[in-house]
């Protein structure tokens, strides 16, 4: 039976009511989620066994979000209950001509706590096939950084596959600084989503312009990262928003030849968590040992699907993202 473990910070997310600004006495939402938390919920809703390995604080708060986890079958009995706090972000929604802000609150949070000698590692991977973390973790600080790099070392002796999401977040690493350390930990993944930030060469210091990319360009950016790192498999989104608020989604995959997904359409409820439920979709899909051409076409299905969701993550059945695909009405081909 497979089993993933994910490595990440859990996360709160602020979001006031009805597109409105940040202010006094505001209406808001709160969310749970979190880059990995978001992918191992959306894991189980499709019927994966997952395991999060975190630190989280001794408090009400801590609680709540550790029942949270439990309330959706995620397996915690890893996580270390240390430190003072969760991270948080503030997310206020644009609306037309205004943009979306993202704001974050997250330095001295309990994952900086995580103490390496307290982990059983023998119980920490027991059953564990698969192994996810992401550039988000990455950047969070150079003590995560120590831990992360001993869990991957652990992993790669027990032969457990490993996957990374090279999603970059300015706000908390320079573009610099992300080539350098994501390239240092791409080392050890086997799946890769994402063609940037890390370097092909020493000389790669400057981000790929996907927006100009031709599909040939994205073609050879994906074989010598291939190249570089060994990975099985690259993963590489298309997403675009027309000014009528459609998303159109699609994916590039390839393991010594190019596959492109089928594409589809959606209006956009909400967009954050998208690019997670693509992810989860597609490791789904590898952990089930499918074709790389299903594994990207269910992981868009899941992508979109996410868009017409509220929150940070979904709980949603593998039978309604394939029923999804089904769907020839919303296809474009």
């Amino acid at each position: 039976m497979s089993k993933i473990l994910l490595f990440g910070e859990p996360l709160i997310r602020i979001t006031p009511s009805h597109y409105e600004k940040l202010s006094n006495n505001v209406s808001s939402q709160i969310y749970y989620g979190g880059s990995e938390v978001n992918i191992a919920r959306n894991m189980q809703g499709f019927g994966t066994h997952t395991s999060v390995f975190t630190a989280i604080p001794n408090d009400n708060i801590g609680t709540s979000f550790i029942n949270f986890l439990n309330s959706n079958q995620i397996d915690t009995t890893s996580i270390q209950r240390c430190g003072d706090r969760l991270g948080m972000y503030y997310l206020i929604n644009g609306y037309g001509v205004r943009n979306s802000e993202v704001y974050y609150d997250r330095k001295f949070t309990s994952i900086n706590n995580i103490d390496v000698s307290l982990i059983n590692f023998n119980q920490l991977f027991g059953g564990i096939t698969h192994f996810h973390f992401s550039g988000i973790t990455v950047a969070i600080s150079a003590h995560v950084r120590n831990v992360l790099l001993v869990l991957l070392e652990e992993a790669k002796k027990r032969n457990i596959i490993v996957s990374m999401d090279l999603n970059l977040r300015t706000k908390m690493i320079s573009i610099d600084d992300a080539k350098v350390e994501f390239s240092k930990f791409a080392k050890y993944a086997d799946y890769c989503f994402g063609i940037d930030p890390i370097m092909k060469d020493e000389n790669d210091i400057n981000m790929f312009d996907r927006a100009h990319a031709t599909d040939k360009l994205i073609e050879k950016r994906m074989m010598e990262l291939q190249e570089k790192y060994h990975f099985k498999a690259v993963f590489h989104t298309l997403r675009n928003i027309d000014k009528n608020q459609m998303n159109t989604y699609s994916a590039y995959a390839y393991s010594n030849q190019l596959y492109k997904s089928i594409s589809l359409q959606t209006n956009i409820l909400e967009r954050v968590g998208s690019g997670d439920a693509f992810v989860a979709g597609a490791l789904y899909q590898i952990m089930n040992n499918k074709s790389l051409q299903d594994i990207i076409d269910f992981a868009v299905a899941s992508g979109t699907l996410k868009c017409t969701l509220n929150g940070d993550n979904m709980y949603e059945s593998k039978e309604t993202v394939i029923a999804l695909l089904n769907n020839q009405i919303d296809i474009s081909r």
